[in-house]
């Protein structure tokens, strides 16, 4: 049985019903009857997927069919019933204060569950829906005369609006959840210099999006995730999280390894299968990677980086560490590994670089680091 929490926006949108007749995307506005009746044309993919989601939401229908991300082990297709999906939007709003009179910008793929739930929240809560094709930065394609109060990014638009000319745009926002891939400390710290209050989501198909939030700005900043209500964790023998939700049909195991620091909040610390154990000595990579963006920002150093691991005769496996781009700053690149030499041990120290022009990505824009690997280049080795 699913239980659903009492809205905490009065007038919650109730049998199928939408308050808007129309919805904005990518520079045109949209009839939701048009959407209906199949009478608008897609433009893109995904217009495509918005519009069949929204013409299935309104319909009425009741499961939906999503494809895993392979978060808790290999993709499969799996079924999510509407009531949960409502379950989740309400506790958002609930954790976050969202607001029936927000305008939501939907720029995140409607495929996969982070954009379905973006329609969700704003079709469940009554928020006006402006919609845009996902690109690096969504802000540059909202008119001046429009404006958005809410909206969810990967942390790669997040970096790209933050490195364009026009940052700024921000601060017209209120609320920005924040998902799909860690976000590097680095990039949270430049948050603070903005208004907007932006939370780093943890969550994945199974638990129907996101089952905790991190304040990552303002005053109010948190350094652990927060579940939302309804929500309980623990953790495995493995020291891996388990997510229980009232709303949920059952624990999802995951492979994330956290510190629960308090009941109902957690720390996550990587990912299980990808601690690498060498010479005997287990390397957690995200932790290692962690370190290794302070000494490339205090360098000055900007290409995009991860740790490997690759076969080797002694250790079983030797850390090395992935560049992306072709053109390298030898002497910066020399200068962050000198000062990395002295903040980690000899076995996490990376025995090699190697460089790609650019990384693989899957279609949700995480780094496939396995099809990544396939084409990487020896840069140099080290001692």
């Amino acid at each position: 049985m699913v239980q659903i929490l009492t809205s905490p926006i009065s007038g919650i949108v109730r049998d199928h019903q939408y308050p808007y007749a129309t919805l904005w995307i990518n520079g045109r506005t949209v009839t939701i009857e048009e959407i209906l009746h199949d009478r608008e044309a897609s433009l893109s993919p995904f217009e495509e997927s918005t519009f069949s989601f929204i013409k299935e939401w309104l319909s009425g229908q009741e499961n939906f069919q999503l494809t895993t991300s392979g978060s808790t082990g290999e993709p499969r297709s799996i079924s999510i019933q509407r009531a949960q999906m409502i379950a989740s939007a309400l506790r958002t709003s609930e954790k976050i204060n969202l607001q029936r009179d927000f305008t939501a910008l939907v720029c995140i793929d409607t495929k996969y569950i982070g954009g379905k739930m973006m329609l969700v929240r704003c079709l469940t809560l009554g928020m006006r829906i402006m919609a845009v094709d996902p690109v690096a930065n969504p802000l540059i394609k909202i008119p001046v005369d429009k404006c958005v109060q809410f909206t969810a990014f990967v942390p790669y638009q997040v970096s790209s609006v933050l490195e364009s000319k026009h940052p700024h745009l921000l601060n017209n926002l209120d609320k920005v959840l924040i998902g799909g891939a860690p976000l590097n400390e680095n990039t949270a710290a430049q948050l603070m210099r903005y208004q907007c209050e932006f939370y780093e989501t943890y969550g994945m198909t199974e638990t129907i999006s996101h089952i905790a939030l991190r304040l990552v700005n303002t005053k109010m900043k948190q350094p652990y995730f927060e579940v939302l209500p309804g929500v309980n964790v623990s953790r495995d023998d493995r020291g891996c999280l388990v997510v229980t939700a009232d709303y949920l049909t059952g624990p999802v195991t995951t492979n994330d390894i956290v510190d629960i620091v308090a009941p109902g909040k957690f720390v996550w610390l990587g990912r299980w299968d990808r601690v690498i154990n060498s010479g005997g000595v287990k390397v957690m990579a995200e932790k290692l990677e962690q370190v290794i963006e302070t000494a490339f920002h205090k360098h000055n150093l900007s290409n995009r980086f991860f740790i490997a691991a690759l076969p080797d005769e002694k250790l079983g496996n030797r850390i090395v560490l992935v560049l992306e781009g072709v053109q390298i700053s030898s002497e910066l690149l020399n200068a962050a590994l000198a000062s990395l030499k002295s903040a980690v041990s000899a076995y996490e120290f990376p025995k090699e670089v190697y460089s790609i022009p650019e990384f693989i990505q899957t279609e949700t824009q995480k780094v496939d680091r396995i099809k990544t690997l396939k084409g990487i280049t020896l840069h140099s080795s080290l001692k």
